[in-house]
């Protein structure tokens, strides 16, 4: 029988092919994500003036096209988006909120936390903040850690979840599938989807690194040789992730246990939250507790204290109804009372400390 090699070429590329994809499945999705970092993101960055689309990458950004997100007037758009290059358009893609549109607030967490630091903030949520944490996307970020005293201080961005879903529908509009949202902030806010909502935007490259390439060059030399070494590297890959996810398991477990220590022995997060009044019964006994011709310019709550400054037409009227209230104490003035002329009325600035629930 007369043997050809070209009637051998189309069961190749076909070996090739499937050997390839199920290759690509095995990569960790760590370095998949590297990969498509390569590429650069594509950014849909909404501002008071419109939308822009823009690409970054290489420490460079570049303005692709203005977008007018009216549902009615987006067929231009997704025509942008359609003509761009084939290297652009398979860029992971992402929104970009003004900053005007989010909450920060800087949260000090104990050094133990930040294995489980998205648990923790959730429960922080409604105390930190004036929001529930159904009513909000949030992201936190690391900025210092305090060994020695075992603190954690924590930058935390809150946006509405309204915002955040007419954002990602109007990316969707246009043809985009967006895996993150961040606020144009500085510094940067994070990713506010969470893990369990984002995806891998991007695929792996066309062009197989050098390295593999030689080894498909090898593997293509017999077809018998194929499926076994792809059961070889299979099996190999399933008992280093089983490794890899044992060890994270044990370290995850260490965490918690440390966490459960520390909150046992400190209850620093049940009985702060039961205990510290949250940020809307504040307001709420500031309202109806002030009189009528006074207004505040300014609350602040941190540290077990609330600041009031405002203008009023007594201040020491005002400074008594906060000491005398059930819910604050130790009222005193952190600066002398000026009277405005402007307002005809007199400004205070008056601290005092937050009282716990059930306090006699």
């Amino acid at each position: 029988m007369h043997f050809s090699p070209t009637a051998l070429l189309p069961s190749l590329l076909a070996a090739w092919r499937w050997w390839s994809g199920e290759i690509a499945a095995l990569v960790p999705a760590r370095w998949r994500q590297g990969l498509a970092g390569r590429r650069g993101r594509l950014v849909l960055v909404l501002g008071e003036g419109g939308a822009e689309l823009v690409h970054r990458g290489g420490g460079r950004v570049e303005t692709l096209a203005r977008v007018d997100l009216d549902p009615a007037r987006q067929e231009a758009a997704r025509a942008a988006l359609a003509a761009l290059p084939a290297r652009l358009r398979r860029c992971p893609a992402a929104v970009s909120l003004p900053a005007d549109s989010a909450l920060g607030t800087e949260i000090s967490l104990p050094l133990a936390a930040e294995a489980n630091l998205a648990e923790v903030v959730g429960f922080e949520l409604d105390r930190r903040t004036p929001f529930k944490a159904g009513e909000v996307y949030c992201s936190q970020r690391v900025l210092r850690r305090d060994v020695a005293g075992k603190r954690l201080a924590v930058q935390l961005t809150v946006v509405p979840r309204r915002l955040v879903d007419e954002a990602m529908a109007a990316a969707r509009r246009l043809g985009l599938a967006p895996d993150r949202v961040e606020v144009a902030s500085e510094p940067p806010s994070g990713n506010l989807l969470p893990a369990a909502t984002r995806r891998l935007a991007g695929r792996l490259p066309r062009v197989v690194p050098a390295g593999l390439g030689l080894l498909a060059a090898l593997l293509a030399g017999t077809a018998l040789l194929i499926p076994l070494l792809q059961a070889h590297l299979g099996a190999a890959a399933l008992a280093a992730a089983l490794a890899e996810n044992r060890q994270a398991a044990a370290e995850s477990l260490r965490l918690q246990q440390q966490i459960d220590a520390e909150i046992q022995e400190g209850g620093f997060l049940d009985a702060r939250k039961r205990q510290a009044p949250s940020a809307s019964e504040i307001l709420f006994t500031l309202t109806h507790l002030l009189p009528d011709d006074t207004w505040l310019s300014e609350l602040e709550i941190a540290g077990g204290e609330v600041r009031l400054t405002g203008y009023a037409a007594s201040a020491s009227g005002v400074l008594g109804l906060v000491d005398q209230s059930q819910r604050f104490a130790n009222a005193a003035f952190r600066s002398p009372v000026v009277q405005d002329q402007r307002v005809q009325r007199e400004q205070f600035n008056i601290a005092a400390r937050l009282l716990p629930r059930g306090a006699p």
